[in-house]
């Protein structure tokens, strides 16, 4: 048995497991899925609510062509708008896309609470506290 890969397996169930249970619920309330979400987060959260194209690969974990055509669909719904700005592309949050964004904060908040009630509060903070080391490590940096 490997543990590292036992662990990493396991943290990729859960992944998949909350991954599936974000897109029900989102795409049932507000049209869109956790991946979209967490797009339209990480543009709410931005100085401006704009970020070059290029930043957003690696904090949403996919090539730079699968992030353009996720703008592409975001933006054909009025979400989000993609920018030249000194040659260099970005996307913007448009006002319906940080409405949208707020609203289903709530609806991912309130499964992710229920997802880890069973996992004791000091816990969840180590956890979190792992998982954001790991995903810094320079392992898993790209080259």
């Amino acid at each position: 048995m490997n543990t590292n890969l036992d662990f990493c397996l396991t943290l990729h169930r859960a992944h998949t497991s909350l991954q599936l249970k974000l897109d029900d619920e989102l795409g049932i309330h507000h049209g869109i899925s956790f991946d979209d979400f967490a797009l339209l987060n990480l543009l709410a959260q931005a100085d401006g609510g704009r970020v070059s194209i290029p930043e957003l690969v690696r904090p949403l974990g996919q090539p730079q062509s699968s992030v353009l055509r996720q703008l592409i669909v975001l933006e054909k719904i009025g979400l989000v708008v993609r920018e030249g700005v000194n040659g260099f592309r970005q996307a913007v949050l448009r006002p319906a896309g940080r409405a949208r964004v707020n609203a289903a904060r709530e609806t991912a908040d309130s499964i992710c609470t229920e997802a880890v009630e069973s996992i004791a509060p000091a816990a969840v903070e180590m956890i979190s506290a792992v998982l954001a080391t790991l995903a810094r490590t320079p392992t898993l940096a790209l080259s």
